[in-house]
């Protein structure tokens, strides 16, 4: 009992991991029992620690599982042991552990690079109150490659005449465009293309987030890897740093997050994204933060491959066109809350006035005395209707189920 209270506390005392599971053996089963299973799930020893001996804890034998594998003096990076005695018991120098990385709300961290939580702040300001961002812990903090970016000028919503063509921009922070490859092979290239994930990083220009390609293969010597080309591409959802991706339009590869082939070479019912619309021509569906689409049916006889959208629509696209296995990463970026205007104006977002709060020159709906509903429908500053006015495209030969018809 003394034992099995001095284990309880040493075990509420480790902060470790959720990833794997505490394996005991036989020799700890009693052990286990004195304080219950359910708290030794989720732990596992992470930091770099080195083996120095194994010894017993009383009068029970320690077999931590997995280290007597490793001789007496190895370093081991990573090794899941039975919760059974203290480190010293173990042998263990220089343990650090972590529990399950927590908000100080009770949330749950993630620490998969491509799904990065949303993480709200203390209330100490009324701005943090309604602050909800990306935690950017696990995604790469230094600068992009230079020759895959060039400067981004502002244009402040004008045209090349002038004119202010998209409303309420203007202001923001320096961006920097990053190059992203969104063919991933050449039209005309043979054989399979490999690549090894360098980094996942950030990318202001966009909600998803960007991955490093090396173009090698990840058993490849230092002098390759040195020799090889760089390129970004947008990031699939679970892929892992130091992974080998494949790419290729003239054969089949694996059906593993990130790899792409043409949809002639893609089970039925397959998540995808990035999708090209005509062979070639690069990526044009499916890009945005969270978003998949679904391959339905691939017909060899029309050439054709038919897809549900993220909008439910369903459309035909030439099954030579290239798409990537699984869903973009960054899926909890609907989530987010700038919480403030200022962080709007970071964005480049200037302030919206309703026309209602206008004067009658500057829009239909402005004028009157006090706070008035102008007394007829909604419209825009050139007195074209806002609210109830169909808008939708006309149907095309290519789309078999629109969208506003797909979602009733």
């Amino acid at each position: 009992a003394a034992v099995g209270s001095a284990l309880k506390g040493f075990a509420r005392r480790l902060e470790l991991p959720r990833s794997c599971f505490a394996q005991a053996s036989a020799a700890n089963s009693l052990l286990l029992k004195s304080f219950g299973r359910n708290e030794t799930r989720g732990l596992q020893f992470r930091a770099n620690f080195q083996v120095s001996s194994f010894r017993n804890f009383g009068n029970v034998p320690v077999a931590p599982s997995g280290l007597h594998r490793f001789p007496v003096g190895a370093k081991v990076s990573r090794a899941q042991v039975a919760i059974n005695g203290s480190a010293a018991a173990l042998g263990l120098r220089g343990v650090t552990s972590k529990r399950t990385k927590r908000t100080w709300y009770g949330a749950r961290v993630s620490d998969d690079p491509t799904a990065p939580s949303i993480i709200r702040a203390r209330p100490t300001t009324p701005s943090l109150r309604h602050t909800a961002i990306m935690d950017k812990t696990y995604l790469f903090r230094g600068r992009p490659v230079k020759a895959l970016t060039f400067g981004l000028r502002k244009k402040g919503g004008r045209n090349n005449t002038g004119r202010i063509t998209v409303w309420h921009r203007g202001g923001g922070n320096k961006r920097k465009y990053r190059l992203i490859d969104w063919r991933r092979a050449n039209v005309h290239s043979q054989g399979i293309r490999y690549c090894v994930v360098e980094r996942v990083e950030y990318d202001p220009n966009r909600s998803a987030l960007i991955a490093l390609l090396r173009h090698c293969k990840a058993d490849a010597t230092e002098e390759e890897k040195a020799k090889a080309a760089l390129s970004y591409i947008i990031c699939p959802r679970g892929i892992a740093i130091g992974s080998e991706l494949q790419a290729s339009r003239s054969q089949r590869v694996d059906i593993l997050p990130g790899f792409a082939m043409p949809l002639r070479h893609i089970p039925t019912g397959t998540l995808v994204h990035c999708v090209e619309l005509y062979p070639g021509y690069g990526a044009q569906l499916a890009r945005a933060a969270g978003t998949s689409i679904q391959l339905l049916e691939t017909d060899e006889t029309t050439g054709y491959a038919l897809l549900r959208l993220q909008s439910k629509e369903q459309r035909y696209v030439p099954i030579d066109c290239m798409a990537t296995i699984g869903k973009v990463s960054n899926p909890e970026h609907k989530n987010e809350s700038w919480g403030k205007a200022g962080r709007s104006r970071w964005y480049g977002w200037r302030p919206t006035v309703r026309g209602s709060a206008m004067n009658p020159i500057d829009h239909p709906m402005g004028g009157g005395e006090g706070k008035s509903k102008g007394g007829h429908h909604p419209t825009t500053p050139w007195g074209r209707k806002t609210k109830g006015l169909r808008t939708v495209r006309k149907r095309g030969p290519l789309i078999r189920l629109p969208r506003f018809k797909a979602k009733k």
